[in-house]
């Protein structure tokens, strides 16, 4: 038997092997039935989406010619407590990947990103009632030189700025939502404020009714009605027509259109078109001289 003062006789893994730290390492009990506690739906501690998230992290740090992640989530680290600064970016890794390493270089290891929801908790908050704090337990760290580490936080570490990819239309944006919703610490959005920016209607009558900003002329058919977008203000610039069938009212559409394209709002634009599939023209107006006609 040897003695702990003897050099172990096990192998040191090298550096390319320690790189990847593999589906056990990324989601810990991951084959096991009994979800952790505290966990999010939509993962179902199914190891997928934290390995699909390392592999591009891995990835975007080798382009951008920095240092692969190392895997040091076999020693827990301790002694966070709750004036330690935890910034917790949620989701993908390449959208954020800029702020993570500014934050690395700023404040080493307070920039920790979390790939699954398997890797934090929402528990009651303990200072305001009917919030909740975000509990990371697992996430890759990020230091001085792009270098980055898999971490272990025991007990979990408790995040200070919470922000992430609450893009509507993002694979991830489910469970970085509900993550995210009604935390006690400040955020960087949240889903329907994704919903308001992203949706090109909703924010142009914001800009125009609201901050009385100048907007693109604008010509919009809804479908139906729209609760987010009320008929009272005016939005300066944005034309809203409601259509209840648009199989029956062609012709609405076609005089709408007709008269934003003839109208003075459209008059500074020389060419205004919409391309159809395959690269044709579907319609537009063009400006011959001084007079304008359609074409399409």
């Amino acid at each position: 038997q040897l003695s702990t003062a003897q050099p172990s006789l096990e192998r040191v893994p090298s550096p390319e092997e320690q790189e990847w730290a593999g589906p056990e390492a990324l989601c810990p009990g991951w084959l096991e039935d009994e979800a952790p506690d505290g966990e999010v739906p939509g993962d179902s501690g199914d190891p997928e989406c934290a390995t699909h998230a390392y592999e591009r992290l891995q990835s975007a740090l080798c382009q951008e010619g920095l240092p692969p992640t190392l895997d040091c989530s076999a020693e827990p680290r301790t002694g966070f407590g709750p004036l330690d600064m935890t910034v917790c970016i949620l989701g993908s890794p390449t959208a954020f990947l800029p702020v993570l390493l500014e934050g690395g270089s700023r404040c080493p290891g307070a920039m920790v990103l979390c790939l699954s929801p398997t890797w934090a908790s929402r528990v009651p908050s303990e200072t305001s009632p009917g919030a909740w704090s975000l509990l990371l337990s697992r996430g890759v760290s990020f230091k001085v030189g792009g270098h980055s580490a898999l971490e272990t936080f025991v007990p979990p570490r408790r995040a200070n700025y919470v922000t992430g990819t609450l893009a509507p239309g993002d694979p991830e944006g489910g469970w970085v939502g509900e993550l995210a919703r009604d935390l006690d610490c400040p955020t960087g959005g949240s889903v329907p404020l994704a919903h308001r920016l992203e949706d090109t209607l909703v924010a142009r009558w914001v800009l125009a009714a609201r901050a009385n900003l100048p907007v693109p002329p604008t010509l919009a058919f809804v479908l139906g009605a729209r609760g987010d977008l009320p008929g009272e203000p005016a939005a300066p610039g944005v034309r809203l027509v409601r259509l209840e069938d648009p199989q029956g009212q062609q012709s609405l559409v076609q005089e709408e259109v007709g008269a934003f394209l003839g109208g003075t709002a459209m008059e500074p634009y020389g060419q205004v078109g919409t391309a159809g599939e395959g690269g044709g023209t579907g319609w537009g107006m063009e400006r011959h001289g001084g007079a304008r006609r359609w074409r399409g």
